[in-house]
């Protein structure tokens, strides 16, 4: 028995959802978004859980210590840093067969200059900039189109280097299509600039593998059909990039769950938590349950969202606390040890992140990513 709080991964429903994205994307090949440690499901466990899909032919990750936790755990498939690397680094990633992502010459050109002293080969993905804004040699006009160009002829003319591939990344690809026509307007402008840049890449007849454009709801829009691959990111873990897409069988893999720990019996006008935010208007029955904000559960939830014990609502009263929540459950029969979902469901009730995120008014993905390391994962 779990003595605390933990989160249940489901490796079921994240095989539904890969089926899902394959269905969506045929013909196409998979490089499965890992940053910050699987969107905070794991990592390890979840490459470990699909390695034998030939479909997928390598993971995304956003630091050199995440690319090298998973060659520590022996994950031998493509890495892709999809960020930059502090230069000092660089070795580190040579070493590690691991392809780092360049937005200049300059950075390719250290890439060649270590792997040449080691007899070695280094691996590149150049970024491109259509829009985002973020990283990547900018494309939007004829100018920085020729600038782009040339950089990247040196930069395929260097030794011990060859090019894994080449991507961008839509910006407001998860907008409301259907009401906003400007957004649409810039996602296929997007994807007109890094159409025809590939084109003129390939008239240059530079070498390359891979190209990629589609993040999760470039996915889910059907963009990307020009590029040999996809990079699904927060529906793999079954959570939709937007309510406008909230259309698809995708399941989340993760519940989240703690204990009642304490059960007392307050009379009215007694006050509840730090700030005296909850003031009991008549008696009560108020449970305790190990969970805070410590442990990444939202403090925006106090006195909004609810959690369910034993199949039954039992709304947060008070503030969230670091280690400790408290609950309302005079009208629940509730047990010490009780277990308490948080998100997820029971045989007739229902929170997911989507709804504890609507009430609280915070982004699920910041959600699932800040769940502290002492909320143990179990996979089931």
């Amino acid at each position: 028995m779990k003595d605390r709080v933990w989160e249940e991964i489901s490796i079921s429903n994240l095989k539904h959802n890969v089926e899902i994205i394959k269905s969506l994307a045929p013909q196409k090949t998979l490089f499965l978004l890992m940053k910050d440690n699987a969107y905070g499901h794991g990592a390890i466990e979840i490459t470990k859980a699909l390695q034998s899909d030939k479909d997928i032919a390598g993971y995304a990750v956003a630091s050199i210590d995440e690319a090298l936790n998973l060659r520590k755990a022996n994950i031998t498939k493509n890495i892709i840093i999809i960020s930059h690397t502090y230069k000092k680094r660089f070795e580190e990633v040579v070493n590690n067969n691991i392809i780092q992502t360049v937005s200049t010459f300059d950075e390719a050109k250290e890439l060649s200059d270590i792997a040449t002293k080691k007899e070695l080969n280094a691996r590149i993905e150049i970024a491109l900039d259509t829009g985002m804004g973020r990283i990547g040699f900018l494309i939007d006009d004829e100018s920085n189109i020729q600038y782009a160009l040339s950089e990247i002829k040196k930069i395929n003319n260097l030794p011990n280097l060859s090019i894994h591939g080449f991507f961008s990344h839509f910006s407001v690809a998860d907008e409301d299509f259907e009401h906003n026509i400007l957004d649409k307007n810039y996602t296929d402008m997007q994807e007109e600039l890094f159409n025809n840049f590939l084109e003129k890449i390939q008239n240059e007849e530079i070498k390359y593998k891979y190209s990629s454009i589609s993040n999760s709801a470039g996915i889910l829009n059907k963009y990307g059909k020009n590029a040999s691959t996809i990079r699904p990111g927060i529906i793999l873990y079954g959570i939709s990039p937007s309510e406008y897409l909230d259309k698809f069988d995708f399941k989340p893999i993760m519940q989240m769950k703690a204990r009642v720990m304490y059960i007392k019996e307050v009379e009215a006008q007694k006050s509840i938590s730090y700030g005296r935010t909850y003031i009991t208007k008549e008696k009560m029955k108020i449970a305790t349950v190990s969970v805070g904000y410590g442990d990444g559960y939202p403090r925006t939830a106090s006195n909004k969202a609810y959690v369910i014990i034993n199949n039954k609502k039992c709304n947060i009263i008070g503030r969230v606390t670091m280690d400790m929540i408290m609950v309302d459950i005079t009208n629940v029969d509730v047990k010490l040890y009780d277990e308490v979902i948080l998100i997820g469901s029971s045989e007739d009730e229902s929170i997911s992140l989507k709804e504890l995120c609507n009430i609280t008014g915070d982004f699920t993905y910041e959600i699932l990513t800040r769940v502290n390391h002492r909320v143990e994962k179990i996979y089931i």
